[in-house]
């Protein structure tokens, strides 16, 4: 496989990743899925959904290394998004509460 095709591969495995774990309004009713099992801190399901894209897209190990490290940095990403979110709402309904009880 020449240079090309082979990043094109890696870049359509790395968007179909994007598109299946990235943040939405959903994040916000549910923020927390702790209760998953983790394995090597990724959740369970998205270990399983790597493997997927590994067996779609015919990756050797070294590449399906590249997705999972990028993988792990997107999920990590998402996860401080949501801390951040969490912590936001917190501090608004501290706030609104406070004047509420004037």
């Amino acid at each position: 496989m020449n240079l090309e095709a082979k990043k094109s591969l890696l870049w359509d495995a790395f968007e179909e990743l994007k598109h299946k774990w990235s943040v939405d309004e959903r994040v916000l009713e549910k923020l927390e899925e702790d209760d998953e099992p983790t394995i090597d801190g990724l959740p369970e399901s998205k270990v399983k959904e790597l493997l997927e894209i590994k067996e779609k897209y015919q990756l050797d190990d070294i590449d399906f290394l590249f997705i999972v490290g990028a993988a792990i940095g997107f999920y990590e990403g998402q996860k401080n998004v949501k801390d951040v979110i969490r912590k936001k709402i917190s501090t608004v309904n501290e706030f609104v509460s406070s004047i509420l009880k004037r």
